[in-house]
């Protein structure tokens, strides 16, 4: 009953969701759109905790149940466990478009009606086409009738983890929040509201969106490194790619949005990575559940399902470009800006992150294109072109930041600031070399450029901020500047934690009996020897070992499980954590009775990654919530 009643819910959030968005483009008056968003939130949330519930009372009747839930399951996993295939990630993507939706409405003081109709109508009419896929290709109220199963096929046993309740969520308000710049761009180019305005109501929504894309990511790096077993945190997965491309197309439009709302400039550009941006988003999607692309993220095979998405990315991205064509501003823009202004500094970060984005769809799409040219002969690209083609990029990017606070609108008269900076740059590159000549005893040539981008960044960042202010400036520094320098010393952070560890990563494969004791990167390491644990729904071999580590000794636990009834293996990491770094051990195979495989990797630095990633993530929130008080 209650997953018919779901199902009711749905169907009449898709009826809704039609009739509102047909509405508020035909109907040229007030209408009561936040109402309606409300009565959309309400009904999708409804079927959404319909789901919840039939996970937590185990109701194998209902399919999607079955296939992704067990009896032994614990309670925790069976609430995630909603979101853990690809009909009930739907239900939350929709959730989060509507929530998002309510959201902007709540905040909204547009004076123009016509405004807010347009950016109610396309949000509703996204919403629907997604119910439209979901109820007809995807339903998760569907039955096993009539002789349904007693137990259920369990939840991938790579997804049973504490970061698997939050870091699909998370990465999903990133996703549909860019909803929200690509529906107020098409108002802006169907009404008559002013550059400025819809840039300054575009603006926040876009940092927030940009904010939870950020942790997403973060969260997802994270946990791969842990729960994996490789102890790796990127692995230029397509999905992976497919998440980072609409987060630098996000931060493009993050500062072209500010050239918009200053100076009046840049509106065409700001309109078509607002389009650009919701179009990575779903092409992530498309990605994900289509099957076109291998993938340990991939949720659903069926190409038909595939087709389905590819129409919904079709319609309202080409909608979204023709609209442009016709409709785009035809205000006349002031040029009065030079090459050494802000206005051409952001407008060099633009160009660089969209390039940056393009060349890493290319090289995501390229085994598809080939695949599609030679007949059904296979390619794939890895991390070396990768890497080969991010560098450039980071280093023309950090190098831009660096000096960007500084330029002034228009035209910048005096460079006095460069000495200064540059003094302090070198000031912190030396302070930062000393350190990993203390820590690691050498200093490798190819960490220079990244040391140096982190001491450009943070020197930057310094003295645009904290130089020649009184208490007062100080204070109001605080309300309006915080968020830009939270998000540009978590860059600076992030630069320099990829690159040691890049740099000054350690690794070692052995076999080894109980007893055995080996030296590893001046640590001693004895194996002590494997124990049976069981859990709730796992068995496991739980490898024993014993670190002494400057006089210092812990012991740590790295299994092998086996989940029942699935009979998969995962590896389960035993980690040692510190500021400077990880001692990583992951448990390999059984060789002949009690040997057994290890690999033993230092990871020095690595959690000034996710740190940074986090100093973003806060930067954005900040100055994105900063905004929508504004505004509100």
């Amino acid at each position: 009953m209650i997953a018919e009643l779901g199902h009711i819910f749905l169907i009449s959030s898709l009826v809704l969701s039609l009739a509102g968005g047909i509405s508020a483009f035909f109907l040229k008056k007030e209408l009561p759109i936040q109402k309606f968003a409300l009565l959309m939130t309400l009904l999708v949330t409804g079927a959404f905790f319909a789901l919840i519930y039939s996970f937590v009372i185990d109701d194998f009747s209902v399919a999607y149940v079955a296939q992704n839930s067990n009896i032994d399951l614990p309670i925790y996993y069976k609430f995630a466990a909603t979101w853990g295939a690809h009909e009930g990630s739907l239900i939350l993507w929709i959730l989060s478009m509507n929530l998002w939706l309510l959201a902007f409405l709540s905040f909204n003081k547009s004076r123009s009606i016509n405004f807010s109709n347009i950016v109610f109508g396309v949000c509703s009419l996204v919403i629907f086409s997604f119910l439209l896929f979901t109820i007809f290709t995807s339903n998760p109220f569907e039955r096993i009738l009539p002789v349904p199963p007693l137990n259920g096929a369990d939840l991938n046993p790579s997804l049973q983890d504490f970061a698997f309740t939050v870091h699909p969520p998370l990465l999903y308000l990133g996703y549909s929040g860019l909803l929200l710049p690509f529906a107020i761009s098409i108002a802006a180019m169907l009404s008559s509201v002013p550059n400025r305005d819809w840039a300054s109501a575009s603006r926040p929504w876009t940092l927030l969106a940009g904010s939870f894309l950020t942790v997403g990511i973060g969260l997802g790096s994270w946990w791969a490194y842990y729960e994996l077993g490789w102890g790796g945190w990127w692995f230029w997965d397509p999905v992976e790619n497919a998440a980072f491309i609409p987060w630098l197309l996000t931060v493009a439009l993050v500062h072209s949005l500010i050239v918009t709302e200053n100076r009046n400039l840049f509106i065409n550009w700001s309109l078509l990575l607002s389009i650009f941006a919701f179009a990575a988003s779903l092409l992530g999607t498309f990605l994900v559940r289509s099957g076109i692309l291998t993938s340990v993220h991939a949720f659903a095979l069926d190409p038909e399902r595939g087709l389905f998405l590819l129409g919904i990315f079709s319609f309202f991205v080409l909608g979204g470009l023709i609209i442009f064509a016709f409709k785009n501003s035809t205000e006349n823009q002031s040029s009065d800006y030079s090459i050494n202004s802000k206005e051409f500094g952001l407008l060099l970060n633009n160009l660089l992150l969209v390039v940056l984005a393009v060349s890493i769809l290319f090289g995501t799409l390229y085994p598809l294109i080939y695949e599609a040219y030679t007949g059904g002969k296979q390619i794939s690209v890895g991390a070396p072109y990768f890497e080969f083609i991010i560098f450039p990029f980071s280093l023309m990017l950090g190098l831009l930041q660096g000096i960007a606070l500084y330029l002034s609108w228009g035209s910048t008269k005096s460079f006095n600031f460069l000495g200064k900076l540059i003094i302090e740059s070198l000031s912190i590159f030396l302070l930062t070399l000393i350190l990993l000549f203390v820590l690691f005893e050498d200093l490798i040539p190819a960490s220079f450029i990244t040391i140096f981008i982190f001491a450009w960044l943070i020197g930057g960042s310094i003295f645009f901020n904290f130089s020649f202010r009184s208490l007062k400036k100080y204070l109001d520094f605080i309300n309006r500047r915080m968020g830009v320098l939270l998000s540009h010393v978590g860059m600076a952070i992030l630069v320099l934690g990829v690159g040691v560890v890049s740099s000054y990563s350690n690794e070692k494969e052995l076999i080894l009996d109980p007893g055995d004791k080996i030296k590893f990167h001046n640590k001693d390491i004895e194996f002590l020897g494997v124990r049976d644990v069981k859990g709730p729904n796992y068995i496991s071999k739980a490898a024993e070992i014993r670190v002494i580590d400057d006089n210092r000794s812990f012991e740590l636990q790295t299994e092998k499980r086996t989940y029942f009834p699935s009979g998969q293996v995962t590896t389960e990491a035993g980690i040692e954590t510190g500021i400077f770094g990880d001692f990583y051990v992951s448990m390999g195979d059984n060789f002949n009775g009690d040997s057994w495989s290890f690999k033993l990797q230092s990871k020095p630095f690595i959690r000034w990654i996710w740190f940074g990633a986090l100093l973003i993530t806060l930067g954005t929130f900040v100055s994105s919530i900063n905004m929508v008080r504004r505004l509100s």
